[in-house]
């Protein structure tokens, strides 16, 4: 069973002198992301979100990259941090490599939304990114991943 690990990267915020020190943890996922014509965007930065059901795109994003997607569209509910509101999506597939596991190719159901800024980063949801992969989050010291990992698993 393949696998790779991630490890988290950390910043510390302390936005009150008199208030407790936070700990903003983060795991950024570097893929090549398939594009028109059979190529591939390499360095594409995702980022696993347990609160998202799709993996989702910007729609702006991935004509920008090249990344294919049907012209057919719907209205979703899309719950972001910002809140939540109906969009305009393109439901699809893209097709992701990690330079981790070289020669694999994974395809994962997307929403490529219209109203997702492109400086917005993308995000696998969990909806079949788990049927491909199983995540731990792992926090132990390592010295290569001194505030912990998040090893994934092909399942």
């Amino acid at each position: 069973m393949p696998s790779f690990a991630i490890p988290f990267q950390v910043r510390t915020a302390d936005p009150d002198p008199n208030g407790p020190i936070r700990r903003l943890v983060r795991s950024r996922l570097l893929v090549s992301v398939g594009v028109a014509g059979g190529g591939w965007a390499d360095d594409i930065s995702f980022a696993l979100d347990s609160g998202a059901n799709y993996t989702t795109i910007s729609a702006t994003r991935a004509r920008l990259l090249d990344i294919p997607f049907p012209a057919p569209t719907s209205r979703l509910g899309l719950n972001t941090a910002g809140g939540a509101r109906p969009g305009l999506v393109h439901d699809g597939e893209i097709r992701v490599r990690f330079p981790q596991l070289p020669g694999q190719v994974f395809r994962l159901y997307c929403v490529f939304a219209e109203e997702i800024a492109p400086s917005i980063i993308p995000v696998f949801g969990l909806n079949d990114f788990l049927d491909v992969f199983r995540v731990t989050l792992d926090g132990r010291f390592t010295p290569d991943a001194p505030f912990g990992r998040m090893p994934f698993d092909t399942v």
